[in-house]
C-alpha cells in the first residue's frame, strides 16, 4: 500500500502550499479508542469546533443533550457503544455522545462504472454544517472478520459514513428526509434522538458492521437492505465489477434498491416512497450534476463545482474497490461562508 498526499490547486482563499496533508491512522489494534488517545488534542479540537457550531439556545445545554444521546445508543443493538463511553471517559466534558448520535444534513453521491469499465466508482461529497470537519479528517486503517477497510473519519468517531474496503466495496451515506409530518433537519446539527427509532440499529454503526462482516457487494448490499436502522437513510454501494452499483433507500424496516449507474442526494428517488415526505429542495438538481460524470475520465475532485460544492460542504471523496483506490480532500467554508475552499492536501491511497 502507498499513501501520496499531493496538493493541487484550489479556491485562492487556501493555497496548496499551505495546506496539511490528511493523516493516515492504524487503528487495526485498538479501533476508534487507540486512535482517539493517539489524537487527544484533534478530538478536544473538533469537539469545541462542532458544539460551538450549535445554536445558541444549546449551548447550555449540551450535558443533557449527551445523556440523552447516550440513553438512546445505548438502547440500540450496536456493539461500539462501549468505544463511545471508552472515549468519553479520555475528556474532561461531555458531548462525545452527541457527536456520535449526530446525523450528517446533505451529502451527494455517485455508483457508476469507472472510465474504461474495468472497475466501479464512487464519488461522493459530504456536507454538514459543523466547522472543523474539513480539517480535522483523517482516514483510518480498521479491519474485521471480512478483512481491512478504510474509514474516512475523524478523531473520537466510531461509525463510519464513507469507507473503502479494498477488493470488496465501497460505500457511503446520505441522510434520507425527514418522515412525513416531521419538520425537516435542514441546517441542525443538534441531534434529535426522539426522531430516531428506539432500539434499532444507527445508519453510521450498521455501516461499519458491513465493512468488517461482509466479504463482497453482494453481502454488503443485503446487510444494508435488511437490518433495520433508526432512522431514513440512503447507502450508496459499489463492488469491484462494473455493473455491481446500487443506491439503497432505507426506511427502519423497508428498502428501495436502485441499481446503477444511480446519484444519491436527500430525498427519496423511488416511485412511491415520498408519502407526504418532504423532499429536500436541492436534491434533484444536484443529483443530475453528478450523474453527468458516470464513466468519465476526471482529475481529482475536478468534479467538485456548485451545486455539488457549497457553503458547508466538508468532504469530497473518490473511492474505487476493484482499483483499491482512495482519494480524500477536506473544505471548510469561505471567510464569508458563502461557498466552500479546500483546506487540506489532496490524500491518495492505493491499497
Amino acid at each position: 500500500m502507498s499513501v501520496i498526499p499531493f496538493p493541487r490547486p484550489g479556491l485562492a482563499e487556501s493555497t496548496a502550499s499551505a495546506r496539511a496533508p490528511i493523516p493516515l491512522f492504524d487503528a487495526r489494534e485498538g479501533g476508534p479508542p487507540a486512535h482517539a488517545r493517539a489524537r487527544l488534542e484533534a478530538v478536544k479540537g473538533l469537539l469545541r469546533s462542532c458544539l460551538i457550531s450549535m445554536p445558541a439556545a444549546a449551548h447550555g445545554k449540551v450535558a443533557e443533550l449527551d445523556a440523552g444521546a447516550r440513553s438512546w445508543l445505548r438502547a440500540t443493538p450496536s456493539p461500539y457503544v462501549d468505544e463511545i463511553e471508552a472515549i468519553a471517559a479520555l475528556l474532561p466534558a461531555p458531548g462525545v455522545f452527541l457527536i456520535n448520535a449526530a446525523y450528517e444534513w446533505g451529502c451527494t453521491t455517485l455508483a457508476a462504472p469507472a472510465p474504461g469499465g474495468r472497475s466501479a466508482r464512487l464519488l461522493r461529497t459530504l456536507d454538514w454544517d459543523f466547522d472543523g470537519l474539513g480539517r480535522f479528517v483523517e482516514v483510518v486503517r480498521q479491519r474485521g472478520p471480512a478483512g481491512e477497510f478504510f474509514n474516512v473519519t475523524w478523531p473520537g468517531a466510531v461509525g463510519a459514513l464513507t469507507a473503502l474496503a479494498p477488493g470488496r466495496f465501497a460505500a457511503s451515506i446520505n441522510k434520507g428526509p425527514a418522515p412525513a409530518g416531521m419538520a425537516s433537519a435542514s441546517g441542525a446539527i443538534v441531534p434529535e434522538v426522539t426522531t430516531l427509532r428506539r432500539g434499532l440499529m444507527p445508519s453510521m454503526h450498521l455501516l461499519r458492521n458491513v465493512l468488517e462482516q461482509a466479504p463482497d457487494f453482494g453481502a454488503a448490499r443485503s446487510m444494508l437492505e435488511r437490518i433495520p436502522v433508526a432512522a431514513a437513510t440512503i447507502f450508496t454501494l459499489t463492488g469491484i465489477k462494473p455493473e455491481q452499483t446500487c443506491v439503497i433507500e432505507r426506511k427502519p424496516e423497508a428498502f428501495v434498491t436502485r441499481p446503477g449507474p444511480v446519484a444519491a442526494a436527500n430525498d427519496w428517488a423511488s416511485a412511491g416512497w415520498n408519502d407526504g415526505t418532504p423532499s429536500e429542495s436541492s436534491s434533484p438538481e444536484r443529483r443530475r450534476a453528478i450523474a453527468a460524470y458516470s464513466g468519465r475520465a476526471i482529475d481529482a475532485f475536478s468534479w467538485v463545482q456548485p451545486p455539488l460544492r457549497n457553503a458547508i460542504t466538508r468532504l469530497a471523496v473518490e473511492a474505487d474497490a476493484g482499483q483499491g483506490s482512495l482519494r480524500v480532500r477536506g473544505y471548510e467554508a469561505t471567510p464569508d461562508r458563502s461557498d466552500a475552499m479546500p483546506v487540506t492536501a489532496d490524500l491518495e491511497l492505493q491499497a
